[in-house]
């Protein structure tokens, strides 16, 4: 076979090629508990319905040059509300300011 010229012949031995394992003990481990990421206190469960322990979420936002990245933030129902009651009362300044 002939390489083609300015190519870069594959030079890994294959006696020394990384093998990975697995078992089902993956799906015995206990998951983490998803928290607030303002306050860090533990959110319910889904399966919680009571309509009392209702959860919200932020987005973080990042940018670089062109790349623009959302990140989904869990937060619990009063970081939640705080943080929107907040931006609103910015965006009202804002308006007044003009």
């Amino acid at each position: 076979m002939t390489k083609a010229p300015g190519t870069v012949e594959d030079t890994a031995d294959p006696a020394e090629e990384t093998v990975y394992t697995a078992s089902h003990d993956v799906l015995f481990e206990v998951a983490p508990a998803t928290a607030c990421d303002a306050c860090g206190a533990v959110l319910p469960d889904a399966a919680d319905e009571s309509g009392f322990e209702l959860t919200g979420s932020g987005v973080y936002m990042w940018t670089r040059g062109d790349d623009v990245r959302f990140d989904k933030a869990p937060l619990c129902a009063s970081c939640a509300a705080a943080i929107g009651m907040t931006a609103l009362a910015r965006w009202e300044i804002e308006e007044e300011e003009g």
